[in-house]
Formats: C-alpha cells, sequence, structure tokens
C-alpha cells in the first residue's frame, strides 16, 4: 500500500517530467514562425539585371582584362568564353577569321583564344606562330583535323605535338593531375568500385605524343592489357611512359617563352570549360586572383506531395501510404544527407501531381511539413511540375487557392521550371502567389548559362549535378565549375519515389546512391558557404554586379572592388607563394596554392612570402 507521502512524491514527479518533455515543444511550437519566409529579410534591393557589370573597351584601361576570341561567337566555345568573360568581368573581342585580328600597340590582350572551326589552310597556321612569337598567349580551344595536322608542320610546332601516333585510339580513362583544377589528382578510369555506368566519358581519341618541352594536364590513361591493343610504341605500359608520351588532352607548349594550351577533344565546348579557362589564365602568370559565386546548394524537387496519391502504387511498393513514406522515410533521410555534410535544404514543394483527380492537398500536411522545414532552417519554394493531363492555368488557380487558404502570408521566392516552357513561366510570375520570386531554377543545360537573370528582376540559377547519379563526366564538369566560380547544385527529386518507373527507383536505393554521392565528391570544395537558393541568390546577384581592379607592389597585393554590397569572395592562386594576412577580408587555404578570399570591404589587401623549404643536413 502506498503512503499519501509517497503517492504526492510520485506524483509530483511525475507531473515534472511531463513539464519537461512538453515544454520544450510548447516553446518550439511558439517561435515556429513557419507561415513566414525568414530569407524574405534577405536585401536584394538595388541589385538587378540592370546593376550586372558588363566589362567594355573602356573599362580595360583600368582593368587590364582583355582577351580576344578567333571563330563564331554564337555556340560551342564561342558562347562559353562569352559567359567565361562575364563571370570572369572580362572584355572579349570577337573575329571571325585569323586573318581579321590586327594587334594593336597599345592594347595587347592577355591571351587569344581560337576555335579550329576558324582556321583555314596554312597561312592561319604561319600567322599564329607569328602571333606567338611576338609574345601573345593562346588557347586552342579545339584542333583541326588529325589529317590537316598531319600535312601541317607549322601548326604542329605551334602546338608541341612531336609525333601522332594514332589517328585514333580508344584509351581506358582519363587522368586529370593535381594543381590545374581544383581537388586535387583525378582518375577516370572504371575500377573494383565504380560501375561502367560511371564511364560516360570520350574515351576516342587522336593520339598525339607532345614535346618534351611541354606540361601536360589531363592525358588519356591506356588499356588495362596494353598487349591486346595496336599502340605502335616501343613502351607500351603506364609505367614505362612518361606523361608526354600517353595520348595528350591537354597541355601546354612554350613558344619564345609564350605560352600555347591546347585541347584535344570538346571540353571547351560547354560548362564543362569554365573552370579550364580559369586554370589556364592561373598557369599564365605568377598569380591569379579572381571574383566567385561561393554557395553550395542542395535542392529537393518535388518534396513533398501535398496530395495523397498514387495509393495503390503506393501500398504495393511500401506497403505504406504516400503520405506515411514521405515523412517516416524520406524525410528523415534527406535530413541526415543533409547534416553529415553539412549542407542547407530548399525544397520545391509539389502540392499535387495531378490536378483532374478528386484527391486534394492537405492543409495540415503543408503546416506539419513547414514547421519541420523552418527547424532545418530550409527554405520552401514551390515546383511547377504537374500532370500534364491539366493545364497549367488550373494549377497555378488550384495552387493560389490552397496556399492562400494555408500560409497566406508565406513570400514563395523559388520556383523550379520543370518542364514547362519560358513563356509558361513568364505567365506563372506574373500569378501573385510568384509575385515575390526572386529565382527560377532550373535544370541543368550544357550550353545555357549556369547563371544569368531570367528577367529583369529575377534571377536564374541552375542545377549541376543529379545527386542519385554521379557519372565522370558529372564529376568533371562539377570540379570544372567548382574552380571557376565556387559554385554547385545538388538536384534531388523525389518524384520517382512516387512514381517510380522500374524497381530501382525505391527510396532505399535511390537515398543510398545519394548518400554515398554527396558525402565523397563534395568533400575537396567544405570550404565554400553552405546556401539555401535564396541566399545564393544574393550572393549571385553580388557577383554579377561586381567589378573590380587588382595590382601587386613587392609582395602585396591591393584589390579595390566597385558595385561591392557588403560581401565578395575571390579565389587565390599562388606559385611558390603563400598567404600569410589579408587586410579587409578573411581567408582560407583550399589546397596548396589556392585561398578562398571573403572581403569584407571594398578595399582588400593580401600579403604573400614565399613557401619555405626545409633544409636537411
Amino acid at each position: 500500500m502506498v503512503s499519501r507521502r509517497n503517492f504526492f512524491t510520485i506524483t509530483v514527479i511525475m507531473l515534472v517530467i511531463v513539464f519537461m518533455f512538453q515544454i520544450p515543444e510548447v516553446v518550439k511550437d511558439k517561435v515556429n514562425h513557419y507561415d513566414k519566409n525568414e530569407y524574405e529579410e534577405l536585401d536584394v534591393s538595388g541589385l538587378d539585371k540592370a546593376n550586372a557589370h558588363n566589362a567594355t573597351a573602356v573599362s580595360v584601361e583600368r582593368t587590364g582584362r582583355f582577351v580576344v576570341f578567333i571563330g563564331r561567337r554564337t555556340d560551342g566555345a564561342g558562347a562559353l568564353v562569352g559567359d567565361w568573360c562575364d563571370y570572369t568581368k572580362r572584355y572579349v573581342e570577337y573575329y571571325d577569321k585569323v586573318s581579321d585580328y590586327r594587334p594593336r600597340e597599345n592594347l595587347q590582350p592577355e591571351v587569344i583564344l581560337v576555335d579550329a572551326e576558324a582556321l583555314h589552310g596554312s597561312e592561319d597556321s604561319r600567322n599564329l606562330l607569328q602571333l606567338a612569337e611576338d609574345g601573345n598567349d593562346l588557347i586552342f580551344c579545339t584542333l583541326p583535323d588529325v589529317e590537316e595536322l598531319q600535312t601541317d608542320q607549322v601548326m604542329r610546332k605551334l602546338l608541341g605535338i612531336r609525333e601522332i601516333v594514332k589517328k585514333e585510339v580508344t584509351v581506358g580513362g582519363i587522368r586529370l593531375l593535381g594543381g590545374f583544377l581544383l581537388g586535387g589528382q583525378k582518375d577516370y578510369q572504371l575500377g573494383a568500385s565504380t560501375e561502367e555506368t560511371q564511364q560516360d566519358l570520350d574515351l576516342t581519341m587522336p593520339w598525339y605524343r607532345v614535346s618534351s618541352g611541354t606540361k601536360s594536364y589531363m592525358m588519356g590513361l591506356l588499356a588495362e592489357s596494353p598487349s591486346d591493343t595496336e599502340y605502335g610504341t616501343e613502351a607500351d605500359t603506364e609505367e614505362e611512359l612518361k606523361n608526354e608520351d600517353l595520348p595528350a588532352i591537354i597541355w601546354r607548349n612554350n613558344v619564345n617563352g609564350c605560352k600555347v594550351f591546347v585541347v584535344n577533344g570538346n571540353y571547351l565546348k560547354d560548362n564543362t570549360g569554365l573552370g579550364f579557362l580559369n586554370a589556364m589564365m592561373s598557369e599564365l602568370k605568377a598569380y591569379d586572383i579572381y571574383p566567385v559565386i561561393n554557395a553550395q546548394n542542395l535542392v529537393v524537387i518535388n518534396f513533398p506531395d501535398l496530395a495523397d496519391e498514387n495509393a495503390g502504387g503506393m501500398m504495393e511498393r511500401y506497403s505504406q501510404r504516400l503520405k506515411a513514406v514521405y515523412r517516416d522515410i524520406v524525410w528523415p533521410g534527406l535530413v541526415s544527407v543533409a547534416q553529415q555534410n553539412s549542407l542547407k535544404l530548399s525544397l520545391m514543394i509539389m502540392p499535387q501531381m495531378d490536378y483532374t483527380d478528386d484527391v486534394e492537398p492537405e492543409g495540415d500536411t503543408l503546416i506539419y511539413y513547414m514547421k519541420l522545414f523552418q527547424e532545418q532552417g530550409a527554405e520552401t519554394g514551390l515546383s511547377g511540375v504537374y500532370e500534364q493531363d491539366s493545364s497549367l492555368d488550373i494549377k497555378l488557380r488550384i495552387d493560389t487557392s490552397f496556399f492562400g487558404e494555408v500560409v497566406p502570408d508565406y513570400a514563395i521566392l523559388s520556383f523550379y521550371q520543370g518542364n514547362m516552357t519560358k513563356e509558361e513561366v513568364d505567365d506563372a510570375l506574373e500569378r501573385d502567389m510568384l509575385a515575390k520570386v526572386r529565382t527560377v531554377f532550373t535544370d541543368y543545360q550544357a550550353t545555357r548559362p549556369l547563371i544569368s537573370y531570367w528577367n529583369q528582376s529575377v534571377l536564374r540559377q541552375s542545377g549541376i549535378t543529379d545527386g542519385y547519379n554521379h557519372t565522370f563526366g558529372d564529376n568533371l564538369r562539377m570540379t570544372s565549375i567548382q574552380t571557376a566560380l565556387g559554385y554547385s547544385t545538388i538536384q534531388v527529386d523525389v518524384n520517382p519515389v512516387a512514381y517510380p518507373s522500374s524497381d530501382g527507383e525505391t527510396w532505399e536505393k535511390l537515398s543510398k546512391k545519394f548518400a554515398s554521392n554527396t558525402g565523397t565528391y563534395w568533400k575537396n570544395y567544405s570550404c565554400f558557404d553552405k546556401t539555401t537558393l535564396a541566399e545564393s541568390d544574393l550572393k549571385v546577384r553580388r557577383f554579377l554586379a561586381l567589378d573590380y581592379v587588382q595590382r601587386r607592389e613587392g609582395n602585396e597585393i591591393q584589390l579595390e572592388l566597385r558595385n561591392f554590397d557588403q560581401q565578395a569572395s575571390f579565389i587565390l592562386r599562388t606559385h611558390g607563394e603563400v598567404l600569410a594576412s589579408a587586410q579587409g577580408a578573411s581567408f582560407v587555404k583550399i589546397e596548396d596554392g589556392a585561398y578562398l578570399i571573403e572581403a569584407e570591404t571594398n578595399r582588400v589587401t593580401l600579403k604573400l612570402e614565399e613557401e619555405s623549404h626545409r633544409t636537411y643536413y
């Protein structure tokens, strides 16, 4: 029998326990302003298309950043160079033919970029060789056909090609040497830990053996069984061959002290080439400093679906309804990956897929998730995906009514284009529900700018890689873009979980790939800021508006920033020097010879020191 005193003690203890567990939840619920978008407070006033900096011939006198491109400007290498110049604040002059370009004594370009499609015969080869001998650095974005090179000795001399071993060879993989792009050496070759589907790089190429005075940055790796192939070499294993003897892909030749970069392949025809151009410019100089965005995004598309759709398929595959699968399985998996990699979530909600059935989105479910999103510091946006049997007008009308009833004061700042046309997106942005959108998020397109203005005030940000699939080509592109912009966006579409097209699209399998890819390939770039789309939107606007002048006196680099808005990021690359201190900025070391600079004022001073070497006695 329990005494009154013990009964009273037990009761008090139980009440204390209830109080301890309930009060934090009550407080957390009270301070959870899920119906307000905290990222709306980010001030982007005055940062629109009109403020984007465009380098001009006049600005070259102040900055010295000026290049020449010979070739067609509208697509391929010409379009890439245009985007690259926009991002690096360079002025570019285009010429259709080599003979059209006339050097000027008072205005020498940093480098002359050449598209092989603009070359016509041996006279162009002699003119380009003369440009190099006169003190001009060159970049060959593409190469003439191997048949043309066989008969053009002048061009081979300019390019540093000692021998054409074979017109065509299929290599076993590709090696990117460290110190060129950020992230260290990488071998894109199938092994025990890789799947065949990962190899999507072009492994067939002419085999050029380059001169001993050249420097190689990327080359083909021989197949595992050289004896089974016809390489035509005395030394037919990688161990016996030097870098210059392997099939050359990217290398640098020297002509009278000038540098000639050569690309054997299509690496400078789309966005993958951005970082290669930055790396080449860094190799041209004693040091190089250029602006970057400094943003790493994780964007989850079509999550959650707020209508309990595809009930039969979900029960068959998961033995649960869609609502339970998203709540108990998918959401914990997303949070786990984000937290393990210190990433922030941007979630593009899909209120419902099918707007023609009777299954409606649930307001309580929206509130539930928006509370979770707010606790995680995530951003909530809207997906433009919907079943095509319906119409955009119906989708937007129903979504507007639904959000207006449940979270009428929530400002949607990011909108996912999905498979909508530009005209449809333009129409959507006119609706009241999307009136405050700042960023239209789009799928990756190789030849479309990664970042640009969608219209006068709305920005466009592009995905970079798919979180479920990470091929060698994806990795090379990501590595290059990290080098060029300090920018990455991992895109994860959850829609296949609800509407799988194969057994491989269950969340159990997809999440394993997602977690493995994210935890593996982004480690070398952990120094860059982790952002939501709204946060990177602000960074991109600042990046596009920025202009700068840099000069060096002794061991100090002076940076003067124009159109500076509170924050700007740069990458500094050095050769044999270390960054010792910074005034007006903070910095972190990315890797040997590379630093991320965070400017805090419009004037920055960076002090360099010679890299110390150990002395052995």
